[in-house]
């Protein structure tokens, strides 16, 4: 259901492998809008299991182009246009826009019924130029992961006091010079994958204090058998449903790009 509190909702924390759990996005909430912070292929399951529908999206953010954080783009546009007659605003980085649109989108939305169609058709598209913007009272700053080598990829702090960190390794200097009071982080339990933080690494390089602030996400099936050594080093793992107050800022809702 909806909040009128100023929140930070997560709607799905699975690695995009997953079978048992939601496509890694999440939700700031609050009674001025909604955004959604990625849109992977779960995300209507996502959003129902909150009682939500892709009605309630008034605007989406991706971190980056893969599967899991847009192709759900392609149902929020169809759906936004012939069903609800709604079109969200996306905040778009100008570096990702070829890959999005070209790359990916343009397949399934650039030609419909009614002709040849640009990703502005379908949204209320805001191109980023610079790694802030302002949305529905709350302060958005960007700042590059380290995802996989060449790709533009974003992690996020939310008001300075909320880091979601989007896809990434280890990033231990980015996340001590920001010094967050909370830390949403992608990681992986396995050691093989090169482009994610293996929970490994996050003990080795993340001093105490911060892994106690850190919720784990982005994560395998089978996490039930690292419950323990999460709990005893980090603040837990993120689930689906979480939230987390955001404290509230007195901003407009205007976008700056």
């Amino acid at each position: 259901m909806l909040s009128y509190s100023n929140e930070l909702l997560i709607l799905g924390c699975g690695h995009s492998e997953s079978d048992t759990l939601f496509n890694n996005n999440a939700l700031v909430t609050n009674d001025k809008g909604n955004v959604l912070i990625d849109c992977g292929y779960t995300i209507k399951p996502a959003l129902q299991a909150q009682g939500l529908t892709l009605q309630d999206i008034d605007a989406v953010f991706i971190t980056h182009v893969h599967a899991d954080h847009m192709f759900g783009l392609e149902r929020l546009a169809n759906e936004g246009r012939y069903k609800y007659r709604k079109k969200a605003r996306l905040m778009l980085h100008h570096e990702l826009y070829d890959e999005l649109w070209h790359q990916c989108l343009k397949g399934v939305l650039g030609k419909n019924g009614e002709g040849e169609n640009e990703l502005s058709d379908y949204f209320d598209l805001v191109l980023l130029h610079n790694d802030a913007f302002e949305l529905f009272g709350n302060q958005y700053q960007l700042h590059r992961v380290n995802h996989t080598p060449g790709k533009v990829c974003f992690g996020v702090l939310i008001n300075q006091s909320v880091f979601y960190s989007g896809d990434t390794v280890a990033i231990p200097e980015l996340l001590m010079q920001l010094s967050p009071e909370l830390i949403f982080h992608d990681v992986t339990l396995t050691e093989y994958n090169p482009v994610h933080a293996s929970v490994h690494s996050l003990i080795s390089l993340y001093p105490e204090a911060l892994r106690k602030k850190t919720f784990l996400m982005s994560y395998e099936d089978h996490w039930p058998d690292y419950m323990q050594m999460v709990e005893q080093h980090f603040a837990g793992f993120a689930r689906q449903g979480q939230r987390v107050q955001l404290t509230v800022k007195p901003q407009t809702d205007t976008a700056q790009g």
